[in-house]
């Protein structure tokens, strides 16, 4: 079985994931906030309440430091990500 290329992303919380490199992720453009803007989406933040970004849609593969990315935990900051 053949091996899939995956991307190792480090987080500022010390914390990390290990991705397919097409996996798309969701990164957040502007937010979150508790209100709602045009073109804004729910999003969970980990703690369990509603909060609203601009997020976008990137392939795991193009994620850079200083990113924010939407996860089960809430929102993360990226840190780095290097193919493994």
């Amino acid at each position: 079985m053949a091996r899939v290329p995956s991307v190792r992303v480090r987080f500022t919380d010390g914390t990390s994931m290990d991705l397919p490199e097409n996996d798309s992720v969701q990164v957040v453009m502007a937010g979150p906030e508790a209100a709602p803007q045009d073109g804004w989406q729910p999003i969970g933040t980990g703690d369990g309440s509603a909060q609203f970004a601009k997020v976008v849609k990137a392939r795991a593969a193009a994620l850079k430091q200083g990113q924010r990315v939407v996860t089960l935990r809430g929102v993360l900051l990226v840190e780095g990500a290097r193919r493994l």
